[in-house]
């Protein structure tokens, strides 16, 4: 979508609320900017599946790209945004234009916030449009990550314990982490490279999840979709509370009848997930087949075709896995994992969608330590989508290889005379490359 048909998106939506305030109740004035907005909104969607609106640190994004003085030119926009705390509005295909009619009557109406808001969109039979609420006390990302983890550990206790967790902690930890996804995707995805030894379950199922929820982004898929990729990915390993955990944590290799036990747990979990309140039928198939390859090989065995989005995890999950230190190998570098990777494309995973996740994470990931031309080393923390191969480095050790007493960023798309010489293995440094993104992230 072009930036001339967001502008006219945005305009008509201003002008559709400034209308509110101007004129009565079902004057012809009211109608024809939301019109406007309609035949807009359907022209976009007809080569997507939905359109995001949103309120990012007080700032307007549109498809989590930042509007220039949005402030100045779209105030009503802003200011019925803020105030009912809506921190993204996203309109999905198949919306009519009574639908986004009653969304402005609820913009422009009594002060409803949270879930408030989504009820009386349901109540006036408001289906195609969803309203995400600014969380009170926002977190940073770190303080998200965190807690995810710590849902990830309480899901699967209450599990070892007989229990059936609630859903609404994950939902609405999957919840902040989309929405940070769409503020900052590069921030959150450098928290995977945290790799937590003894929690490495609890870590690694957050790590798939974030990697899941931004490939979905890249894929442009539809909210509701998407929320079942990220809820599937934090628990797609939840069938391991079903066996032992010196199975779980054995460092050698396992017997014939270990690795039959392990291979239960995506059946576990997908049975886990049938008996938890609020979750779609979705998520189970998801967790139940993401240890099953593109070519249908893999557990547990099939005879129909693999959910689409399964794909999704089955990618994630391996990436995360192949840059992790296992006993049983040492971790790959990011762009070692994607080449990995790629000499399966086609058998164990979708070209298509592997295609893309290498698309999303760039040349050089984030993450990923590299030496400069200068002999400066640095790590990859933001990728620049129109220069994949001139990413943003923040240069931890000069020419010499002393590390700096004050790190610096350094932008590889805007005239310098760096470039990347090679990639660098952390473990030859003094960088614990989960600690580095851990405080970048508390520096927020």
């Amino acid at each position: 979508m072009t930036d001339s048909a967001n502008e006219t998106i945005l305009k008509s939506i201003n002008a559709s609320l400034k209308s509110k305030k101007l004129y009565p109740p079902g004057h012809p004035a009211i109608a024809t900017p939301v019109n406007k907005t309609f035949q807009c909104l359907s022209d976009s969607l007809k080569t997507r599946n939905n359109l995001m609106i949103g309120l990012v640190n007080e700032a307007l994004v549109m498809e989590a790209e930042p509007v220039q003085d949005g402030d100045k030119l779209y105030p009503d926009v802003m200011s019925y945004m803020g105030e009912k705390n809506i921190g993204a509005i996203i309109f999905e295909k198949g919306m009519t234009v009574k639908e986004l009619s009653n969304l402005m009557d609820i913009l422009s109406g009594p002060p409803l916030q949270g879930s408030e808001l989504q009820k009386e969109l349901s109540s006036k039979g408001v289906t195609h449009i969803t309203l995400k609420s600014i969380p009170k006390g926002k977190r940073n990302i770190l303080e998200i990550y965190n807690g995810a983890v710590e849902i990830v550990r309480n899901v699967m206790g209450e599990v070892r314990m007989g229990k059936i967790p609630k859903s609404e902690p994950v939902n609405n930890i999957i919840e902040e982490i989309t929405e940070s996804v769409l503020s900052d995707p590069n921030a959150i995805i450098g928290l995977t490279m945290i790799k937590n030894y003894d929690n490495y379950l609890y870590n690694h199922s957050v790590n798939v999840s974030i990697m899941a929820i931004a490939l979905c982004r890249h894929l442009k898929l539809e909210a509701g979709e998407l929320h079942c990729v990220g809820v599937a990915a934090l628990l797609h390993d939840i069938g391991k509370t079903g066996v032992s955990e010196t199975i779980i944590r054995k460092p050698g290799g396992l017997s014939s009848e270990e690795w039959e036990k392990i291979k239960e747990h995506p059946l576990l979990g997908s049975n886990i997930i049938k008996r938890m309140n609020g979750m779609e039928e979705l998520v189970g198939r998801l967790i139940y087949e993401h240890h099953i390859k593109f070519d249908r090989s893999g557990y547990p065995q099939i005879n129909t075709a693999i959910h689409p989005l399964s794909q999704i995890i089955t990618i994630c999950d391996a990436y995360d896995a192949l840059t992790t230190l296992r006993v049983y190998q040492q971790p790959h570098n990011p762009v070692e994992a994607v080449k990995v990777m790629t000499n399966f494309s086609g058998r164990h995973f979708s070209p298509d969608t592997l295609k893309a996740f290498i698309s999303m994470i760039g040349v050089y990931p984030v993450g990923t330590m590299v030496r400069l031309s200068s002999n400066e080393i640095g790590v990859v923390v933001k990728l620049n989508p129109e220069a994949m191969d001139a990413p943003t480095i923040k240069v931890l050790y000069d020419g010499e290889g002393k590390a700096l007493e004050a790190p610096f960023e350094l932008d590889l798309s805007i005239g310098n005379d760096r470039t990347i010489a090679a990639t660098v293995n952390p473990s030859a440094t003094a960088t614990d490359l989960g600690a580095f993104f851990e405080k970048e992230a508390a520096a927020v």
